[in-house]
């Protein structure tokens, strides 16, 4: 297992880049989910191949290694899902979305709080139970699911230290994102996103879903730049102009896609509104 090192170790210096980048880029944050999940496939595959010499080395792989590479990866697309879903305009609104993902976080952990009490104090006399692979250990599990996926690169417990990872760096990222907020909150309170009088008093009234319709209707026409304008602002600019969140978009196009009948509902009313007022004169 002597190639496990080398490829760690080139990991943490590639990721190392990403983490000092800009991480509200999705760009950049796409980068870090792919060498992340290179970096796995790769420990899958020398896992796979060769035995651990000794117990511990598979110790030491399934309570640091992998989970080092795997919470970043959950990091990463929890990122990733928050710059989709997070309001684009309003201090108070973004700080209070930040503080549910927060809340959400501390849940999650107290869930586990004697194994994370265990990680986080480096203590090491279950280590053989918890990261071994042994199937007559199933009983430990935390998730039996993860660990039916694939049992030769799971133990009961390796997953669980990738999600306190990956929670520490959320918390550390989303209370830097509150200092940001409150700094600029304080320091630029008299600008804080006056909106044009004409633009006011114009709330959507119909469904999200309608909305969202239009939205990739738009981005798909190719009207908006020559189709170049990107997705993300063709929503925040409808969220703006509308005051309307409308979350993860893309879940709700899943659900427009399922539909059995009447797929472009909304835009076939738009038409049909148009046609009637133009025969009405």
């Amino acid at each position: 297992m002597k190639r496990i090192n080398p490829a760690f170790n080139r990991y943490k210096k590639s990721i190392a880049v990403i983490e000092k980048s800009n991480l509200n880029n999705l760009t950049n944050l796409k980068q870090g989910i792919t060498l992340s999940r290179e970096c796995l496939n790769e420990f899958s595959t020398l896992v796979r191949s060769k035995k651990f010499p000794l117990k511990k080395d598979e110790i030491t792989f399934f309570k640091y290694q992998k989970p080092y590479v795997e919470g970043r990866l959950q990091y990463f697309k929890e990122l990733h899902n928050y710059l989709l879903e997070k309001p684009v305009s309003g201090t108070q609104k973004q700080q209070k979305f930040i503080s549910n993902e927060l809340n959400k976080l501390d849940n999650r952990r107290c869930k586990q709080m004697e194994f994370v009490k265990y990680y986080r104090l480096n203590h090491r006399k279950l280590d053989h139970l918890y990261f071994l692979r042994d199937i007559e250990q199933l009983d430990l599990f935390v998730d039996r699911s993860h660990h039916f996926k694939d049992p030769e690169f799971t133990t009961s417990h390796d997953y669980l230290v990738s999600k306190i990872i990956a929670h520490d760096l959320l918390i550390a990222y989303f209370s830097n994102e509150l200092k940001i907020l409150k700094n600029k909150k304080s320091n630029a309170a008299p600008l804080e996103e006056v909106k044009p009088a004409i633009l006011k008093d114009l709330n959507w009234t119909g469904t999200k879903t309608d909305l969202v319709e239009l939205i990739f209707a738009l981005k798909e026409s190719g009207v908006l730049r020559n189709g170049r304008a990107e997705l993300k602002k063709i929503k925040n600019v409808i969220e703006l102009l509308f005051e309307i969140e409308l979350g993860n978009i893309y879940k709700i196009f899943e659900q427009i896609k399922a539909r059995e009948k009447d797929q472009t509902k909304f835009i076939d009313s738009l038409k049909i509104g148009l046609i009637n007022r133009i025969e009405s004169n």
